[in-house]
């Protein structure tokens, strides 16, 4: 079995062999151990926004200063980011999002059907390619595969954590 350690560290190690400068974030508990790693690292700029579609901006913004940022959020505000989100597919100014809840296994709380149906439903909506980390994948080489991707292809990219990864055998 994985545990939150290892999931928040081989993502973190993704993002910094990926070259990540910049780790935007809305605060969001399943996110929280990966947040938490970025405030740690001294090579990394941390920005924590109020709201998902002003940490989308932000991260685009610095894809065309030629930095390399991520956003990391709750798949939620996937779903009231549309507009910013098609806005700078059009632009090619595209932006890596590592967002809890979007797995349709292990969603343990009722409520978080709508994170899932408003984050999936943008997601496939706009076309945006996305992953669903599972328990064994190596946490690293999807961030860092996806990183090559935004970067490569100039296009979104969605990681979607489930709480069950984040935290095997607990709720969230």
């Amino acid at each position: 079995m994985i545990d939150v350690a290892s999931v928040a560290d081989g993502l973190h190690a993704g993002l910094v062999a990926g070259g990540v400068s910049h780790f935007v974030y809305v605060p969001d508990s399943v996110m929280g151990p990966l947040s938490n790693h970025a405030e740690r690292d001294p090579s990394m700029t941390t920005i924590v926004c109020a709201r998902e579609d002003e940490g989308i901006a932000i991260a685009a913004g610095l894809f065309v200063a030629g930095k390399k940022a991520v956003l990391a959020m709750e798949a939620s505000g996937i779903g009231y980011s549309a507009l910013i989100l098609a806005r700078c597919a059009i632009q090619r100014t595209p932006v890596l999002i590592i967002a809890s809840h979007g797995g349709l296994l292990g969603e343990t709380f009722d409520y978080h059907g709508a994170t899932i149906a408003s984050g999936r439903g943008v997601v496939t909506g706009l076309g945006i390619d996305h992953v669903v980390l599972h328990p064994a994948d190596d946490a690293a080489e999807v961030a860092r595969l996806a990183l090559e991707t935004v970067h490569g292809q100039r296009t979104h990219f969605v990681i979607f954590v489930p709480p069950h990864v984040m935290f095997p055998g607990k709720g969230a």
